[in-house]
Protein backbone atom coordinates (compact mmCIF):
# COMPACT_ATOMS: atom_id res chain seq x y z
CA UNK A 1 0.00 0.00 0.00
CA UNK A 2 1.38 3.63 -0.88
CA UNK A 3 2.22 5.47 1.81
CA UNK A 4 -0.82 8.37 1.15
CA UNK A 5 -3.06 5.09 1.78
CA UNK A 6 -1.42 3.76 4.66
CA UNK A 7 -1.92 6.46 6.44
CA UNK A 8 -5.17 7.05 5.83
CA UNK A 9 -6.11 3.45 6.90
CA UNK A 10 -4.15 4.47 10.19
CA UNK A 11 -6.50 7.10 10.49
CA UNK A 12 -9.68 5.03 10.32
CA UNK A 13 -7.92 2.14 12.50
CA UNK A 14 -7.74 5.22 15.20
CA UNK A 15 -11.21 5.84 15.23
CA UNK A 16 -12.39 1.85 15.32
CA UNK A 17 -14.00 1.85 12.06
CA UNK A 18 -14.25 -1.47 10.12
CA UNK A 19 -13.00 -0.01 7.02
CA UNK A 20 -10.15 -0.82 4.12
CA UNK A 21 -8.59 1.69 1.21
CA UNK A 22 -9.50 0.12 -1.40
CA UNK A 23 -6.15 0.49 -3.82
CA UNK A 24 -6.81 0.38 -7.57
CA UNK A 25 -4.74 -1.95 -9.70
CA UNK A 26 -5.49 0.46 -12.89
CA UNK A 27 -5.58 4.40 -13.01
CA UNK A 28 -8.93 5.53 -12.38
CA UNK A 29 -9.32 9.36 -13.53
CA UNK A 30 -12.96 9.43 -13.51
CA UNK A 31 -15.71 8.25 -11.63
CA UNK A 32 -16.91 6.00 -14.00
CA UNK A 33 -13.31 4.57 -14.10
CA UNK A 34 -13.21 4.05 -11.12
CA UNK A 35 -16.89 2.60 -10.92
CA UNK A 36 -16.04 0.03 -14.22
CA UNK A 37 -12.62 -0.99 -12.03
CA UNK A 38 -14.96 -1.76 -9.10
CA UNK A 39 -18.08 -3.02 -11.13
CA UNK A 40 -20.08 -0.87 -9.11
CA UNK A 41 -22.54 1.83 -10.43
CA UNK A 42 -20.74 5.30 -10.37
CA UNK A 43 -23.53 6.94 -7.49
CA UNK A 44 -21.62 4.60 -5.46
CA UNK A 45 -18.46 6.20 -6.42
CA UNK A 46 -17.33 8.98 -3.87
CA UNK A 47 -15.01 11.97 -5.65
CA UNK A 48 -13.42 14.50 -3.38
CA UNK A 49 -12.03 17.43 -5.04
CA UNK A 50 -9.90 20.36 -3.02
CA UNK A 51 -10.25 23.89 -4.65
CA UNK A 52 -9.08 27.55 -3.22
CA UNK A 53 -11.32 30.12 -2.09
CA UNK A 54 -9.60 33.40 -1.07
CA UNK A 55 -6.49 31.65 -0.01
CA UNK A 56 -8.05 28.97 2.03
CA UNK A 57 -8.71 25.42 1.17
CA UNK A 58 -11.71 23.96 0.97
CA UNK A 59 -12.43 19.98 0.09
CA UNK A 60 -15.47 18.72 -1.95
CA UNK A 61 -16.82 15.08 -1.55
CA UNK A 62 -19.47 14.51 -3.69
CA UNK A 63 -21.09 11.13 -5.47
CA UNK A 64 -19.62 10.03 -8.51
CA UNK A 65 -22.81 10.89 -10.16
CA UNK A 66 -22.91 14.59 -9.59
CA UNK A 67 -21.17 17.48 -11.03
CA UNK A 68 -19.36 20.34 -9.00
CA UNK A 69 -20.15 23.62 -9.48
CA UNK A 70 -17.28 25.17 -8.81
CA UNK A 71 -18.54 29.09 -9.68
CA UNK A 72 -17.94 31.41 -6.63
CA UNK A 73 -21.76 33.29 -6.54
CA UNK A 74 -21.17 36.85 -4.54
Amino acid sequence: MKPAAEKVQAAIAERGLDRAVIELAVHARTSQQAADALAVAVGQIAKSLVFTVNGVPVMVIASGANRVDEKVES
